[in-house]
């Protein structure tokens, strides 16, 4: 059986941005101006090999954890074959992201990186990989 790797370095937070503010990609903190919500933009390369260093050629997409536990996730969502998901709605608080790559057989991979984004009540704070 084939295992998929997705780089260990391979998850970005690219950003957050007020849901009043959704075109934003802003990187860095900025005042939300009262908004009640917050999203996440997360990015990764795509793997290329599989862990025995055969070339990948069968990836089918990924799914995206998220949680407010470093790695307890407790929502995963399928995005599919992109490597850039958006998250909506956050509220405060911290969230804690990992992707995983899948196969057309439905072997998935171990958890990227992880990445945190902090929504505070007032301004947003930026994503960081831990």
């Amino acid at each position: 059986m084939q295992s998929l790797k997705l780089s260990a370095a391979a998850l970005m937070a690219l950003g957050l941005a007020s849901c009043a503010d959704k075109g934003s990609s802003e990187v860095g903190t900025f005042d939300d101006g009262g908004a009640s919500s917050a999203q996440v933009t997360l990015a990764w390369d795509a793997p290329t090999v599989s862990d025995d260093g055969a070339l990948l050629e069968d990836l089918a997409g990924y799914n995206v954890y998220d949680g407010s536990s470093p790695g307890e996730y407790t929502m995963v969502t399928n995005v599919g074959s992109v490597t850039r998901f958006t998250t909506e709605s956050l509220s405060a608080g911290t969230y804690y992201f990992a992707v995983t790559a899948y196969d057309t057989s439905g072997n998935e991979s171990d958890f990227s990186a992880e990445a945190v984004a902090t929504v505070a009540g007032e301004p947003l704070a930026m994503a960081s990989l831990r």
